[in-house]
């Protein structure tokens, strides 16, 4: 019995002993403490808040945002009683948060007393807007809005009191990002005003920037072209687009709505400047060309006139082509029938045309004698085969005239001697006799 109750009081101490060493041990961690908190480090965006601190020696740090656990603080061991800790929250945090930070011994678990803090997002600060410069006169109609804006936000840009557009979200390793604006419309001449209002990720609208006013000039005169032209120093896929400028122009060429190319006009006494461009090698076909013209302040033009051509080789026709190779006098047509009943003029440069009326005509001679058949052969002379064939007909007809003179001579005979075996007289009433009168 005796035995009993000591057991039962040994369990009892024990257990006592073990509940207050657990005591001792939990009050015996202490809470991080922290050094510094603030807006996102990272690059990455909705990094917007971070905290850095200390903790005591062998323990991990636990994050809780509004009640909820997070993560765990990221810790780096000094070798002394104390190890310092970082944590940056990845996700967009709502304007006002509570944080609370435990630290954790890694070999027992337990707990520290918790610390809090109460985390207020900052306002996003306005815009600071840089070009165009306030008072600078601008050539181009669309001209750059340029600025700065806090890292993961993006701007909205109002022209004399109109919004205009935004820009993408910007972001740099500096915490401030630049950004450039075009304007969707080109601007009047005239004086304008612009200004801009941030926002970030939040939905959270900063208040407005700076105010920058500016002048935009009339634009340059446009460009007129000609028709492009092919001589000796190119060919018939690489025409010269050629035109006039004012001095001091750059033109840029494009064909088929697609730029090929920029240079300057070489300056003249005058004012305007002619110029001409190669353009490059292009497909066969019909193509379309225009030009813009901009000064040394890039103040860019209107689009030129718009000039429609073709890049096929030119054909050269044969009675050219036998000129210059000096065989003037016959001109040879491919075979095949003419497209019409009009007839064909032939042109000084030998070329062959369709008259309107009919007849054929030939530059700077309008007599042309003999017909002109399909064949391109002139039938004022009688060909070799038709006066071969007509002595051959004659010689036919002369042939019967002779046979049917003879044949009557012969009958003329019969007819003094009719006892002639041979040639039977008047009397003979042969058949033959007769049959032979009706040929003759």
């Amino acid at each position: 019995m005796i035995y009993k109750k000591k057991a039962t009081l040994f369990i009892f101490f024990t257990l006592f002993a073990l509940l207050f060493t657990g005591r001792v041990l939990a009050g015996s961690v202490d809470s991080p403490t922290i050094v510094e908190t603030g807006g996102g480090r990272s690059q990455e965006p909705g990094s917007r808040f971070f905290i850095k601190g200390l903790t005591p020696a062998n323990t991990e740090v636990l994050v809780y945002i509004d009640g909820v656990f997070v993560d765990f603080a990221k810790t780096g061991s000094k070798e002394t009683e104390s190890d310092s800790f970082y944590y940056e929250h990845q996700a967009v945090l709502a304007e006002e948060n509570e944080i609370k930070l435990i630290a954790r011994d890694k070999t027992s678990l337990v707990l520290s007393p918790p610390v809090e803090i109460k985390y207020i997002i900052p306002p996003l600060p306005a815009p600071t807007l840089v070009g165009p410069e306030t008072g600078k006169t601008v050539g181009e109609p669309k001209p750059y809005i340029t600025g700065l804006v806090d890292n993961w936000s993006f701007a909205h840009i109002y022209i004399d009191g109109v919004y205009n557009g935004k820009t993408e979200i910007v972001s740099h390793e500096s915490g401030t990002a630049n950004f450039a604006y075009k304007p969707f419309l080109n601007l009047s001449v005239g004086k304008h005003k612009v200004w801009a209002v941030a926002e970030d990720e939040l939905g959270r609208k900063s208040g407005n920037s700076n105010i920058l006013e500016f002048i935009i000039e009339p634009p340059m005169p446009a460009p007129t072209l000609l028709s492009p032209v092919i001589n000796t120093q190119t060919k018939f896929d690489q025409p010269f687009i050629v035109g006039l400028a004012k001095n001091d122009s750059l033109i840029e060429v494009f064909i088929d709505n697609s730029s090929v190319g920029r240079f300057a006009v070489e300056n003249h006494p005058s004012g305007a400047a002619n110029f001409a461009f190669k353009a490059p090698v292009l497909a066969r076909g019909s193509h379309s060309v225009y030009t813009t013209a901009a000064d040394s302040r890039g103040k860019v033009s209107k689009n030129s006139n718009i000039i429609n051509f073709s890049a096929r080789q030119t054909v050269i026709s044969e009675g050219a082509r036998e000129e210059k190779d000096g065989l003037v006098g016959e001109i040879k047509e491919p075979s095949g029938k003419a497209e019409s009943d009009k007839a064909l003029v032939i042109s000084s440069s030998g070329d062959i045309e369709k008259d309107e009326e009919g007849t054929i005509e030939e530059a700077g001679e309008k007599d042309v004698f003999g017909a002109v058949d399909e064949s391109r052969e002139n039938q004022g002379k009688l060909s070799a085969n038709l006066i071969v064939f007509i002595i051959f007909l004659l010689a036919i007809i002369g042939w019967i005239f002779w046979v049917n003179r003879e044949l009557a001579k012969e009958q003329k005979e019969n007819k003094e001697n009719p006892e002639d075996p041979l040639f039977p007289g008047e009397n003979n009433d042969s058949p033959d006799k007769e049959e032979e009168n009706k040929l003759f």
